[in-house]
């Protein structure tokens, strides 16, 4: 290969590259961005609604009419809930201690949806318990130690298979 074409192809490699450099920097950032977004989402505006159910359950706080207002707050976040994982968002492309996100919400894609589906019908289901009145079927359904890794609504399943153990920083 000749001197000339060596150079013509170092010029375009570094073109190219260059090129790439600030498309991965906007990437990394809008994956960032997301990320932020989802742990907002999920700390204050689902574990929000949550946090009133468990008060109920666990201290007799709040009222069913307050338990029925955040489980259909929870049928329309679960709805929200696949927009705030895009794609290439978890661990594997992000620090460990950026996000507990776990690969196999991409490559399952089918199966996460099914885990999101499962809460919005256990909240939908809770809504019902507690429009009926029924205490005892609402405690049950959310679990009488307030915990989303006890509750029947559907949190702790997906936790389980797509959420990470959280990474010392």
């Amino acid at each position: 290969m000749g001197s000339r074409v060596k150079k013509t192809m170092g010029v375009v490699l570094a073109v190219t590259v260059a090129g790439l450099i600030p498309m991965g920097l906007a990437n990394a950032a809008e994956g960032e961005a997301a990320i932020k977004g989802r742990i907002d989402f999920m700390d204050v505006e689902v574990y929000g609604q949550f946090k009133v159910l468990a008060a109920y359950a666990k201290d007799g706080k709040g009222s069913l009419a307050d338990v029925e207002k955040s489980a259909k707050a929870l049928v329309n976040l679960a709805k929200k809930m696949p927009t705030h994982f895009p794609k290439d968002s978890g661990r594997g492309h992000f620090p460990d201690t950026m996000t507990r996100a776990l690969p196999g919400i991409w490559t399952d894609w089918a199966r996460f949806e099914k885990e999101v589906q499962r809460l919005a019908e256990g909240s939908e289901r809770l809504a019902r318990l507690a429009s009926a009145g029924d205490r005892d079927g609402v405690v049950e359904l959310i679990g009488p130690a307030g915990s989303y890794a006890r509750t029947k609504i559907g949190c702790a399943e997906c936790h389980d298979a797509f959420r990470g153990a959280r990474a010392k920083k």
